[in-house]
């Protein structure tokens, strides 16, 4: 009967037939030696791309941490979990901070990461479904699009569309771990960020009611470049 060995996030599952004229133990020992080859071939790959091997948790037949070696020989199950994204989302982070324009520091410093929906810090975020990266200053549509209202250059000192092209790169890079998007969002609680004290001024609501945004004002205002980080 074949024995499978699963490794993710890569959804790959392979069924190994042992030659059942081998006794349990040999039997458990070559599925054993292949899922360590499967996993060795994984590191490799995951350090190749990430510059590192991320953690991993092994479970041997439902049993987490348990010896390769210990596989029902017929029925067992290997199971090698990578956990990629927490990397993936320190690369976004750096690579925004690393494209950002640094004339006053604030764009900089105003990339913000929110895991369903609650900010965390990019650099050790917790277990959730989305997370969604944004920068809370309030020019950082221009910056992306690159213009002012009058169509001439919002800033020269780096190459605009700066979520956009991460976005792009983050998800040719990391396509098969996650899925990746570049869009744009608005903080459902913006108050006490930059982006939201503009809103609330004077000449924020002037701004709206030029574009004839008086409904959903605060929503259009405050409404950002963003990359949205999904797990598959």
């Amino acid at each position: 009967m074949p024995v499978r060995t699963r490794l993710t996030p890569l959804a790959k599952t392979i069924q190994l037939v042992v030659d059942r004229n081998l006794s349990p133990k040999a039997r458990s020992a070559r599925v054993a030696a292949f899922a360590q080859d499967q996993i060795d071939a994984a590191d490799a790959q995951n350090r190749a791309a990430l510059g590192t091997v991320p953690p991993k948790t092994v479970t041997v037949d439902g049993r987490q941490g348990a010896l390769l070696t210990s596989v029902n020989p017929d029925r067992g199950i290997i199971i090698a979990e990578w956990s990629l994204v927490g990397d993936v989302l320190q690369w976004i982070f750096a690579t925004l901070r690393a494209r950002s324009p640094i004339v006053s520091g604030d764009y900089l410093r105003g990339h913000m990461l929110f895991a369903d929906g609650v900010e965390c810090d990019p650099t050790n975020p917790p277990p959730a479904q989305e997370y969604i990266f944004l920068n809370v200053v309030p020019y950082a549509r221009k910056i992306e699009i690159g213009v002012t209202e009058k169509g001439e250059p919002f800033v020269i000192q780096v190459e605009n569309r700066i979520y956009q092209r991460t976005a792009d790169d983050a998800r040719s890079r990391f396509g098969n771990v996650v899925k990746i998007r570049s869009t744009y969002s608005s903080l459902s609680s913006v108050g006490a960020t930059p982006i939201g004290k503009w809103a609330s001024t004077a000449s924020a609501r002037a701004l709206a009611a030029r574009h004839k945004r008086r409904t959903n004002s605060t929503e259009w205002l405050t409404r950002v470049p963003a990359i949205v980080v999904t797990l598959q």
